[in-house]
């Protein structure tokens, strides 16, 4: 049957033609180039390749593959990427050589290349539900699936995030330090503010609290001027009217 024949070997073509096609594919990261200052990675496909007469193959490492993080020229969230590290590449329809080397803007490509495993490009995140990092069990802090969360150093002492909960509330979780560098700073609370601390140490040139009440517990050792206005009073007994013998 000659149309029998003809539609295998168009279909044979047809095949053949798409296992060149390269789209998307998980990968995982095997080296990182200049501390992600260019962001440039290593990655090698974690899908092997297997074919119809039983043979398994690796897929071979694709070298210099630019990372998409989510930035513009502004402004833009950057994150480390280590060795390891597993997400998806996707392949683009031209050769990219000319565009790595460009300031973004419209680039002739090198050659007529297609789809080809060498035009990389590599979103950091996807990863085996097994290894998922949203999972709790791999948190140092209490992680809950319905919160937002940015996070760094999973799953070690030195884990850190930021917390914007379902039920509205905001918390910042770390064992190290939080500093805040600014001009001005303003907090305002509709209702109360705790602080609870070893040593509270404010450096200040010039202080005003304006409190309707305070109430001090413990000793006061102060070193300085003391200026007052008002009724001093001190065990029951003020001190504008106080004396002592006549």
């Amino acid at each position: 049957d000659r149309s029998g024949s003809l539609q295998e070997v168009l279909v044979a073509a047809f095949q053949n033609q798409a296992n060149q096609i390269n789209t998307a594919i998980p990968c995982i990261v095997v080296a990182v180039r200049d501390s992600l200052n260019g962001a440039m990675v290593d990655i090698q496909p974690t899908v092997n390749q297997r074919f119809k007469d039983g043979e398994v193959k690796e897929r071979p490492v694709i070298l210099g593959i630019p990372v998409s993080f989510p930035v513009s020229s502004t402004a833009g969230l950057t994150f480390p990427i280590k060795v390891g590290s597993t997400g998806i590449a996707v392949f683009s329809m031209r050769n990219l050589d000319a565009w790595k080397n460009s300031s973004g803007r419209p680039t002739t490509p090198l050659n007529y290349a297609k789809f080809d495993k060498g035009d990389a490009m590599f979103i950091p995140g996807i990863q085996p539900p097994g290894e998922s990092i949203n999972n709790p069990s791999k948190r140092t802090w209490p992680h809950s699936t319905e919160d937002v969360v940015l996070v760094n150093n999973i799953g070690t002492a030195n884990e850190c995030e930021v917390r914007l909960k379902a039920s509205g509330d905001i918390v910042i979780n770390t064992n190290q330090n939080v500093e805040v560098n600014c001009k001005n700073a303003n907090v305002t609370a509709t209702q109360d503010i705790t602080l609870a601390c070893v040593n509270l140490d404010v450096t200040a040139t010039t202080a005003t609290f304006d409190i309707d009440n305070t109430t001090w517990l413990g000793t006061i050792n102060h070193t300085g001027n003391y200026t007052m206005s008002g009724v001093a009073t001190f065990n029951g007994i003020e001190s504008n009217t106080h004396v002592h013998g006549s």
